[in-house]
């Protein structure tokens, strides 16, 4: 078995090591950065993935997440975070969850910091995820295509839960479509130009879970209420394809948790509260 693969299911206890097995060495693979999300509270995720990028030769920067449990009312009120008035999840009809608001607040502040530090391109990875085969030499080859191209883009999706079938390739290329509504940030391409369109809208004062914020940026969004709010929607985004980067595990399987699915719900005080609700609120 691969030692990626072992990876992937070894959740606890110590990693492999060899002496026999010397690891290349750390590259940022073109990228000015790669930023690793991951809570502080999940050493056991950091630990796997780390060893994992290591021994791919990927070398990143762990960038602490915010956490949705350590977040309350008041320290929303100073950093001035709304939710977009009349907002509700698409499928369990509810306000914004902590949980989401600290992921959103995860990706903004990388995009800051892009802005802040002009990167010009950077690669996001969320901490429970596995690589495709020869992850590094792919993503090699879609660069290349892209610069051989001259593609004009913001964002390219390396992972993503795909809504909505039947999209088309980018004319000349063989491994990029034009994305329509999806789900998921577990990773993607972004550069200086699309960091500064995310945060122009200033989404932090009108905040939607961050995957249903970027594909309404790109104007793929299925809710045109929702895309009012935010002019101009000009991302320009594509996705690899097939996809290089897939989670670590999918909602039912042994060993799938959600730091965003398992939080607090706040409330929305643009509707009533649901008095049928099991779970506490606060106020939003």
């Amino acid at each position: 078995e691969h030692i990626a693969d072992f990876l992937i299911h070894q959740t606890t206890g110590p990693l492999p090591t060899s002496s026999f097995v010397s690891l290349p060495t750390p590259s940022k693979l073109g990228f000015d950065e790669i930023y690793l999300i991951n809570l502080v509270r999940r050493p056991e995720r950091r630990e796997r993935i780390v060893t994992m990028l290591n021994l791919m030769g990927i070398q990143v920067r762990i960038f602490d997440a915010v956490d949705g449990t350590q977040l309350t009312q008041e320290m929303l009120d100073e950093m001035g975070v709304r939710q977009l008035p009349g907002y509700e999840d698409p499928y369990h009809k509810r306000a914004l969850k902590f949980g989401e608001i600290g992921c959103f607040l995860s990706h903004f502040r990388i995009w800051e910091e892009v802005v802040a530090k002009n990167y010009q391109k950077i690669l996001i990875l969320e901490d429970d995820i596995r690589f495709d085969a020869n992850f590094n030499s792919q993503l090699n080859d879609l660069t290349a295509e892209v610069e051989a191209l001259s593609l004009d883009w913001d964002l390219i999706y390396l992972a993503r839960k795909i809504l909505q079938k039947s999209e088309t390739f980018v004319p000349g290329s063989s491994r990029l479509v034009i994305p329509k509504y999806s789900y998921w940030t577990a990773s993607y391409m972004l550069s200086n130009k699309g960091a500064r369109k995310l945060l122009k809208q200033e989404p932090d004062k009108k905040m939607i879970a961050v995957d249903e914020y970027l594909p309404l940026m790109f104007d793929s969004h299925p809710n045109r209420e929702w895309s009012a709010h935010y002019e101009p929607r000009d991302l320009i985004a594509y996705s690899v394809n097939p996809l290089l980067i897939e989670p670590q595990f999918y909602i039912g399987q042994e060993g799938y948790i959600s730091d965003t699915e398992t939080s607090t719900v706040i409330l929305d005080r643009s509707r009533p509260a649901s008095s049928s609700s099991e779970e506490s609120k606060v106020e939003l």
